[in-house]
């Protein structure tokens, strides 16, 4: 790594960040260390740093950016005066010291048809490339549930981001658990929480896997496979180790993608208002 690149990280971060932040919000230092660390901004690397290294950086980057107020480790979203800024921002509200969705009178939401046509269209165009690559054993690799599985993470952040919707990994999950959402207003997100696939995604990326080698991929199957099964839920480290294994039991329908959520008893709410 470069010198600097850790205060260059941040300060993208940063200006990334702020731009559907409405003025007046309230964030500590924690809360944007954290943020950080689920954010593409962050790197492997900077895991070996001096344990406040981030926490520095991040302060810099807000005094670099010169568009908040700060006082001691709290920082407030100052007015802005800016002609050319976009006023049409999501409702937010402050909750101990961290911003979130007051979803009462926020305008933004979801369309889940556009968002697996944009997976699905992506993704088999990027599938019938890799399919071209030469040397077996790396399209071995580009074509394994591991790697599909990346792209689709991936094509997710890229489509949220676009829409001015992205607010870390756990702002893209469909659902949410009650006691997940407690965790996010805490600000301590770092370890307790986990992206998880409704139902485990290797049981159909395997068969996008399988019928892209076959010479059989179209648009329509990715579609029709994700818009059935692609369900992600925010929930506890705790929750996690309470759901079944990463196969679904004999009993399951083949539709229902809740069937492991209420087969262990777990609780969840919608992530976001849609459409």
């Amino acid at each position: 790594m470069e010198r600097y690149s850790l205060n260059e990280a941040t300060l993208g971060f940063v200006l990334e960040f702020e731009k559907n932040v409405p003025s007046g919000a309230i964030f500590t230092n924690t809360n944007l260390v954290e943020m950080f660390k689920q954010s593409t901004f962050h790197h492997k690397e900077f895991e070996a740093y001096i344990p406040t290294a981030i926490s520095k950086a991040v302060w810099f980057a807000i005094k670099r950016s010169d568009n908040w107020d700060m006082n001691r480790g709290v920082y407030q979203k100052r007015e802005d005066s800016s002609p050319n800024k976009e006023t049409t921002v999501p409702a937010f509200e402050a909750k101990n010291n961290i911003l979130v969705r007051n979803e009462e009178t926020s305008s933004s939401t979801f369309n889940r048809e556009e968002y697996i046509r944009h997976l699905s269209k992506n993704l088999f165009e990027v599938l019938l490339l890799k399919k071209e690559i030469p040397d077996d054993f790396l399209r071995k690799f580009h074509l394994s549930s591991k790697g599909i599985g990346d792209d689709l993470y991936f094509l997710t952040e890229s489509y949220f981001r676009q829409k001015g919707l992205f607010k870390g990994k756990h702002s893209m999950s469909d659902y949410i658990t009650p006691n997940a959402k407690k965790v996010i207003e805490s600000g301590n997100i770092s370890k307790n929480l986990i992206y998880e696939h409704m139902i485990p995604k290797n049981l159909y990326i395997k068969q996008i896997s399988e019928i892209t080698l076959a010479g059989q991929l179209t648009e329509e199957f990715i579609h029709d496979l994700l818009i059935k099964y692609y369900f992600v839920c925010t929930v506890t480290k705790e929750e996690d180790d309470n759901l079944p294994s990463i196969q679904m039991d004999y009993d399951w329908d083949g539709t229902n993608p809740f069937y492991r959520y209420e087969k262990a008893g777990i609780h969840f709410i919608t992530n976001r208002i849609a459409k």
